[in-house]
């Protein structure tokens, strides 16, 4: 039988010296499309290098396919990310990474050199930089192009469209949305979700993860800083309770284009 789901079950995730967890009691199961939204700082990035294994679990688990996360540790083909630590411990050009991780991946170079190009590296600065020497804007790109051409059956995406223009998140999208395995992204802002209308969504806030709901209707959505019963997701939010309800009443989700907004909606900041 082949698997292609990510499963969390009752995962907590605590940093040494901090008195509260940054990923709290969160489960889950990520298959086909899904997308985390939610503000800076809410544990997105927090839960998606747990599930990567470049964090520790405090308690709980994580599975990949039918495997649990320690489990599947240097096994190609099965887990991709976009974090610069998993491909910045070589000093070499970016087309030397690009070359050394396609192939102990089982990648393609010239898919992961062209996706790159569409995100706005050219050849000439792939051959002449190293990867050290970009930009961050420029490091994200390379590291999404790593992770697409891989050609992993999942495929984790932290934040991939900051510093982008529209020309290229519009080619990033178009690569997302045909990619054949399992696509986990998080972001904190809501342009997307017109082109994604086929993913699940996920909200996280404050360690939390609320969710599944479909994209579909997040677009037709709005948010109250309100309890509703009836809403499509109750998240809290700096000790009070946000609705996403699907009556036009409040404001319209995709009309706020970053989450961070979520504070001064309920006048937390």
């Amino acid at each position: 039988m082949v698997y292609r789901l990510i499963k969390v079950r009752e995962l907590v995730v605590r940093y040494k010296l901090s008195d509260e967890p940054a990923v709290k009691g969160v489960n889950a199961v990520f298959d086909g499309r899904c997308i985390i939204l939610g503000p800076n700082g809410s544990g997105k990035t927090t839960l998606f290098k747990v599930i990567c294994g470049l964090i520790n679990i405090t308690s709980g688990e994580v599975w990949i396919d039918e495997a649990k996360v320690d489990e599947i540790y240097s096994q190609p083909g099965v887990l991709a990310a976009n974090f610069p630590e998993v491909y910045g411990l070589v000093d070499a050009s970016v087309h030397e990474v690009l070359e050394l991780y396609s192939d102990l991946t089982g990648g393609s170079l010239s898919e992961a050199v062209g996706i790159a190009e569409e995100l706005g590296l050219t050849r000439e600065l792939m051959k002449r930089r190293r990867l050290r020497e970009l930009s961050a804007g420029q490091l994200k790109s390379v590291c999404a192009a790593l992770a697409l051409a891989s050609g992993a059956k999942h495929v984790l995406l932290d934040e991939p469209f900051e510093q982008l223009d529209p020309a290229k998140k519009g080619r990033l999208i178009r690569r997302l949305s045909s990619y054949p395995g399992v696509v986990l992204l998080n972001t904190h802002e809501t342009w997307l979700l017109k082109s994604l209308e086929d993913w699940t969504a996920y909200f996280m806030c404050e360690g939390r993860l609320y969710g599944p709901a479909s994209v579909r209707d997040l677009l037709r959505s709005s948010v109250t800083p309100s309890d509703e019963p009836s809403a499509i997701m109750r998240i809290e939010a700096g000790g009070k309770v946000v609705s996403i309800v699907r009556e036009e009443k409040g404001t319209p989700l995709t009309s706020i284009e970053s989450l961070d907004r979520i504070y001064d909606m309920i006048g937390g900041g």
